[in-house]
């Protein structure tokens, strides 16, 4: 027989929690399997003495008496001899093993006492082993190989009856029986393996599901902390900030970050970083971290700075690991009206002017982390705004995306988009919608959608550039 026990996928996972329950279960099975007994063995002798007369019965009587005696004893001993609450699973099959051992040896014992005196056998010497081995399975939680460690000395005991006691058939008959007879277990075989096959089945499904439910509610807490990392809406009357942030599973690895200097100019960084769900999320977790330090050491770093950081973080603790990403790092100076990007692998930023044309910003330099600092140029860009105008930064999720026809939607539309008219209130809402109607729900990659909006330019207080020449 098969052995039933979770040892394929769900073993290692869940193998102590399988083995606590089949403790219990066990422990409740075995002590029911003795009340049975209890039970069956007095009505057995009850019978017996209503119905056992005569003379030549008497003798059969007392043999059949004690020997019942004798089983309910041993069964009274197993069910009342010790505190089963506190026995382990090994334990309480070791007292399984030995109680059916001596029931079936008792059983042995008193058809050898009625053939020595002379009576004929109530019963085949194999049904006893027969029953007590169907009967011990249909209660006992325990696998096949288990159930026949009591009954292989029975059997050889029964064997040995079988070939050297019995005088009144051949040879060839007496081999045969011995071959043939432990097919009597089978049908208790087969109630083991079923048993123990379909509560494992049913062990493991109800064990992923509370899996399941536990990872998703953990995946929801982890989801609310990985996005409180995310920056608020921002809008200062002369630049407003907005994103829109769809993840392809529970966590992703786009991540934007915004940061306000004193002065009040603008720096938004935006990372998309390789690989999707928990892995992605935790390399954006430390991300996160650097740029905060960053940003701690030099309030007024500009994105040549950063993004020569960041890309030396990811080369010396990332790399290693085959994690790269691409990003993108945007100040807009509202005294100015001017933007300075520096685009590490990334997908072209676009300026929407206020007139509804489209300019593609391209990129600058290299993936960050493929290069160390010696070969690693940043090369920073600038161009001038006027007011109305709009910077969409956005990762490749959104123009990746494909439809049922494997289509994707593509940098040209994302462009047509741009040129709408009148220009909708919520940018990276705007497309973020016509991205999710393009792939028809099917999200294969995160999609991050970043605008900063130049709104008027900003006068600068005379004390603050004094401020600012000094420092």
């Amino acid at each position: 027989m098969a052995e039933t026990a979770p040892e394929t996928a769900g073993q290692s996972m869940f193998r102590a929690e399988y083995e606590q329950e089949l403790e219990t279960w066990l422990r409740h099975r075995f002590r029911n399997l003795c009340i049975t007994y209890i039970i069956l063995g007095a009505l057995e002798m009850l019978l017996w003495s209503l119905f056992a007369v005569g003379d030549e019965e008497a003798r059969a009587m007392l043999i059949g008496l004690t020997g019942r005696i004798a089983r309910l004893a041993v069964v009274v001993y197993y069910l009342a001899g010790r505190n089963w609450r506190t026995a382990s699973r090994e334990q309480i099959l070791g007292a399984a093993t030995w109680m059916i051992l001596i029931l079936g040896s008792v059983s042995l014992l008193a058809l050898l006492g009625f053939r020595a005196l002379g009576q004929p056998e109530p019963v085949p010497m194999i049904l006893p082993l027969f029953f007590w081995h169907f009967s011990a399975c249909l209660f006992l939680p325990w696998r096949p190989r288990e159930s026949l460690r009591p009954f292989i000395p029975l059997l050889v005991v029964w064997a040995a009856i079988q070939l050297l006691l019995i005088g009144d058939a051949d040879v060839v008959s007496r081999v045969l029986t011995v071959v043939f007879g432990p097919g009597v277990l089978l049908p208790g075989l087969g109630i083991a393996s079923w048993r123990m096959s379909r509560h494992s089945q049913s062990f493991r499904t109800r064990m992923v599901g509370k899996q399941f439910v536990t990872m998703r509610r953990e995946f929801s807490q982890a989801r609310q902390i990985h996005e409180s990392l995310f920056p608020q809406r921002y809008d200062d009357g002369y630049v407003s900030f907005d994103y829109t942030y769809t993840p392809m599973r529970e966590l992703g690895g786009d991540f934007v970050h915004l940061y306000v200097s004193p002065e009040g100019v603008i720096h938004l960084t935006l990372l998309d970083v390789t690989g999707h769900g928990l892995a992605a999320a935790l390399t954006v977790n430390r991300l996160y971290g650097e740029l905060e330090r960053i940003r701690a050491e030099n309030p007024r770093a500009e994105p040549e700075e950063i993004i020569t950081l960041l890309n030396r973080y990811i080369h010396l603790t990332m790399a290693r690991h085959n994690i790269y990403a691409t990003g993108v790092s945007v100040m807009l100076d509202p005294y100015v009206g001017e933007v300075c990007w520096v685009s590490a692998g990334h997908p072209p930023l676009l300026r929407r002017g206020a007139n509804g044309s489209v300019t593609a910003l391209e990129a600058t330099t290299v993936v960050l982390g493929a290069f160390g600092d010696e070969e690693f140029i940043a090369d920073p860009q600038r161009i001038e705004l006027s007011p109305g105008d709009v910077v969409v930064v956005y990762t490749d999720g959104a123009f990746e995306a494909r439809n049922r026809l494997g289509r994707q939607l593509g940098l040209n539309t994302l462009h047509d988009l741009l040129r709408k008219q009148p220009a909708p209130g919520n940018w990276p809402q705007f497309i973020v919608s016509a991205v999710e109607k393009h792939n028809a729900g099917s999200t294969e990659d995160d999609v991050l959608v970043a605008s900063l909006t130049f709104t008027q330019t900003r006068t600068q207080p005379a004390h603050l550039e004094e401020t600012i020449a000094a420092s």
